[in-house]
């Protein structure tokens, strides 16, 4: 039962912080330069982890006297070569979109209701791709989903008071947004070739390399060691890095395209209330319609997960 219920209400809540802690984190630091810190720690936990785990089975394989099994498959050049790819663009061109639109001072929750437009290109796309088959219950709460987002956003963009720079911010989402759809699609291919812990690793060392690259040419790196930001930075590691990412993962591999994705619908109204209690971040009666709607298309999909038959 937590199986199937908890742990995506649980993917949805760690999901969600990291909108709110990430506003929270970019006070303290230019975006790039917090990205690169915290992907750094996360691939050495993940490497550690990996020569933990391996260690442990060596040494119950030479305790129960049996030869050990060839764990360590030969990965193919271009299982490993897409994990990478996949790496930098859900921890690269993802976060690093949002972290860059948080910066410029675009909300948390409206953020996050941007970037969960991902379900409609990646369920749309997985037709052709996995040869998906949506139930017409299925597209109804997709439709109703890309409704709430479209109800909150069309006010936000055409609204006389909204500045150059909160623009320029959503548009920067929209990057994140296309990075997150080919990310997930990439992962949902594949994600079956290579061991979880060994793609995590691998995500996050590329990413730890992306930044690398990109954050001199992008910002004067700067992070303000105060313990506000520590405290964020630990959350952003450990609950969201080692926790959400790893939950979305393993739903990727249990659920279908449309059910895993149509996820990130109850993330938007999730973090406006977050955002709203941490920041003060106005929930307008029309905000609330638009968040009810996306809830009620991701009832709609996650309900109906299983493809119909063609």
């Amino acid at each position: 039962m937590f199986a199937r219920v908890g742990l995506p209400m649980m993917f949805v809540f760690l999901w969600s912080s990291a909108f709110v802690t990430g506003k929270f984190a970019v006070i303290y630091a230019t975006p790039f330069a917090l990205l690169f810190v915290r992907f750094f720690i996360v691939a050495l936990l993940f490497g550690g982890i990996m020569l933990v785990a391996r260690f442990w089975l060596a040494r119950q394989s030479w305790e129960t006297a049996t030869p050990s099994a060839q764990t360590a498959s030969a990965d193919g050049w271009r299982t490993l070569l897409a994990t990478a790819i996949v790496g930098v663009m859900l921890h690269g061109g993802y976060l690093g979109s949002v972290f860059l639109a948080l910066s410029m001072g675009v909300p948390a929750g409206l953020t996050a209701l941007v970037v969960s437009m991902q379900p409609l290109l990646s369920s749309f796309l997985a037709i052709f791709l996995f040869a998906e088959t949506l139930r017409h219950i299925q597209w109804t709460g997709i439709i109703l989903g890309f409704a709430g987002v479209t109800v909150v956003l069309v006010p936000t963009i055409v609204s006389g008071a909204t500045s150059e720079l909160l623009l320029a911010g959503l548009g920067v989402t929209f990057c994140g947004l296309a990075a997150i759809t080919c990310g997930t699609l990439m992962q949902k291919k594949f994600g079956n070739n290579i061991g979880l812990m060994k793609s995590n690793f691998l995500q996050s060392a590329a990413a730890t390399l992306f930044y690398l690259a990109v954050t001199p040419l992008l910002e004067e790196p700067q992070i303000d060691w105060q313990t506000p930001f520590i405290l964020a930075m630990s959350w952003q590691i450990l609950a969201v890095s080692l926790g959400a990412y790893v939950i979305f993962m393993v739903l990727i591999k249990r659920d279908s395209m449309a059910a895993t994705s149509s996820l990130l619908f109850l993330v938007p109204p999730t973090t406006a209330i977050m955002a709203t209690l941490w920041f003060g971040e106005v929930l307008t009666p029309l905000n609330m319609a638009g968040f009810a709607l996306a809830s009620a298309g991701v009832y709609l999909v996650t309900h109906y997960s299983s493809p119909a038959t063609p």
